[in-house]
């Protein structure tokens, strides 16, 4: 089987040798794309994010306000417009993200002890942006409202008078402090892009044995261990070029930009290998299925391209559709997005999140002992071979 292999692998490598489209796949691609990613996110948190505030009350207080709103990180006053016509323009141009409108009778009120409105009106179309934006407005006005109440109390009835709140709510952060996205995304979408061009590139590998009708002078005359023994030989490549890339990416984040593992990279790295093995194993299993390269690529693209949106990294996916949480768990990806954020961000045992590589295993296993039969029976069926 040790000869099998070793054949297979040099077979692999001259093909690829030969072939700049399929080298392109496994190293310009890659490289294209996951620099990309990496320097569009380099930024790391949300800053500026331009709003539009609409001040009909023309006050000291209302003055303040938006000036405080101007200084905050997460915002800049964009504009200034003098009535919401205008600045609905300016939402639906793109401007600015929210509009910020301050009622003509603030400040009346809040002289009087009541409350003075500030109402925000957000583009829910952009909601990560609009949420960042809702969550440092209301921040502003509820420190501002603070001072205010507090320079009240002391006008009224001395500075003696004033006294902290007798409840209030404190927010610690447990994982990801500095709420980076740079750490959160790039994390998560340079696996999703590796898994991807991985399982393409071995959907590409086997199926085009089948098309161009080469499987039955590879392993039609081998005994099944040989035969198993090849297409291992064969994926072989694969799987340490594009271990190496998930090997780039951990060192990228953790070295070059200098976030911090929580829990074991040793446990991120085998991640990778036991996702790669699952996506070799579903792979398997759509080319032996379907013994096509143009459908099993068509199934590859569509099963790996939606890992991410299914996958939980981004929007929760417990209040999906039976559907999508179905889905979810279908995919071998979701299992490396729960085992990199226990690893990565929270630290958690390392015990814990074996059951993630066991279930990444579980698909490597499933897909194999159905996909990889069948793919090594069709080199003994001509009938099954020319298809694209």
């Amino acid at each position: 089987m040790g000869k099998a292999f070793r054949a297979a692998f040099r077979r692999e490598i001259a093909f690829l040798k030969g072939s700049a489209l399929d080298r392109a796949m496994l190293f310009l691609m890659p490289a294209i794309l996951l620099a990309l990613v990496s320097f569009e996110l380099a930024g790391g948190v949300m800053r500026d994010l331009p709003i539009a505030v609409v001040d009909t009350d023309g006050s000291a207080i209302s003055r303040e306000l938006t000036r405080r709103l101007d200084s905050a990180p997460g915002l800049s006053v964009a504009a200034t417009p003098d009535d919401m016509m205008a600045a609905e323009k300016l939402v639906r141009a793109r401007k600015v993200y929210a509009i910020v409108a301050l009622s003509p009778q603030m400040t009346r009120d809040a002289l009087r002890g009541d409350t003075g409105a500030v109402t925000i009106l957000y583009n829910a179309s952009y909601s990560t942006p609009s949420g960042g934006v809702v969550r440092a407005v209301e921040e502003v006005v509820r420190s501002y409202a603070a001072t205010l109440a507090g320079q009240s109390t002391a006008a009224i009835a001395g500075p003696g008078a004033i006294r902290p709140p007798p409840v209030a709510a404190r927010t610690s952060v447990l994982f990801n402090p500095q709420g980076s996205y740079e750490l959160q995304l790039v994390g998560l979408l340079w696996p999703a892009i590796l898994h991807l061009i991985f399982m393409v590139a071995i959907v590409s590998a086997l199926g085009r044995e089948l098309r161009d009708g080469t499987i039955g002078a590879w392993l039609g005359a081998l005994s099944r261990s040989d035969a198993v023994a090849e297409v291992a030989g064969k994926i072989a490549p694969y799987l340490l070029v594009f271990t190496a890339w998930g090997i780039i990416a951990n060192a990228y984040l953790s070295w070059f930009r200098g976030w911090p593992i929580e829990g074991s990279a040793t446990m991120i790295f085998f991640g990778y290998i036991a996702m790669y093995l699952a996506y070799v194993g579903m792979a398997a299993l759509v080319v032996g299925l379907t013994r096509s390269m143009a459908q099993s690529l068509s199934v590859a693209g569509i099963f790996a391209g939606a890992s991410f949106a299914f996958s939980g990294a981004i929007f929760p996916i417990e209040s999906a559709s039976a559907f999508a949480r179905w889905w979810s768990l279908a995919l071998p990806y979701t299992a490396f997005v729960k085992l990199w954020a226990e690893q990565y961000v929270m630290g958690t045992d390392m015990a814990y999140s074996m059951r993630q590589i066991w279930v990444m295993l579980g698909f490597f296993a499933v897909g194999s002992l159905i996909g990889i039969p069948r793919y090594i029976a069709a080199a003994r069926l001509p009938s099954t071979w020319g298809k694209r």
